[in-house]
């Protein structure tokens, strides 16, 4: 057996395992390879998409209940980074509240961290619960598309086209700078 075929191996017998760790921290990348792997019939996109989601929803579910419980000034005594990460997911819930209650896992470096924030504010379980539903629908479901899209371009050899890579590369140059632009506004 090649190196190839046993890590193929591998990820047919191990992915889903994967898929659920991932989801577990920020594991965007981890939900778009595993995606881009059901593109090419290694996984099955629907069980990641099951799965990620499932996962995503629970475990901020829980991490929103203890800090609505103890609050956050425990945590942040005992890993003092993240100090930072704390004071600016404070910073956004207190000025977008809703719109960040969805939006808190699509923003890098506080995603883990958010829904410990938002529990020790004290926010309506029912409202939180309700948002993180659908954001964590949104979430798999925008990570399954991108890794099966893209993975599916690569392989019908669509990249070679100037245009669709140009286009591609346009769409997420727009997105970066909308993200930026709002994000300094709204601080």
């Amino acid at each position: 057996m090649s190196n190839f075929e046993m890590i193929l191996s591998n990820l047919q017998e191990w992915g889903y395992w994967v898929v659920f760790i991932g989801s577990i921290f920020e594991g965007e990348i981890i939900l778009i390879s595993s995606s881009a792997a059901a593109a090419l019939g290694y996984l099955d996109i629907y069980k990641i998409f099951v799965i990620a989601s499932f996962t995503t929803v629970i475990v901020d579910n829980i991490l929103f209940f203890i800090g609505y419980k103890f609050g956050i000034d425990w945590i942040v005594k005992k890993f003092p980074k993240l100090e930072p990460a704390k004071d600016k997911a404070f910073k956004f819930l207190n000025k977008m509240d809703m719109f960040f209650i969805f939006m808190f896992r699509f923003i890098y470096g506080i995603r883990t961290i958010s829904p410990l924030i938002i529990g020790s504010a004290h926010i309506k379980p029912i409202r939180f619960f309700v948002c993180n539903i659908f954001s964590g629908l949104l979430w798999a479901s925008l990570g399954c598309f991108i890794g099966y899209s893209i993975s599916g371009l690569i392989v019908s050899d669509a990249f070679s086209t100037t245009p669709v890579l140009l286009t591609i590369t346009l769409i997420f140059i727009l997105i970066i700078v909308v993200s930026w632009f709002f994000m300094r506004k709204k601080l």
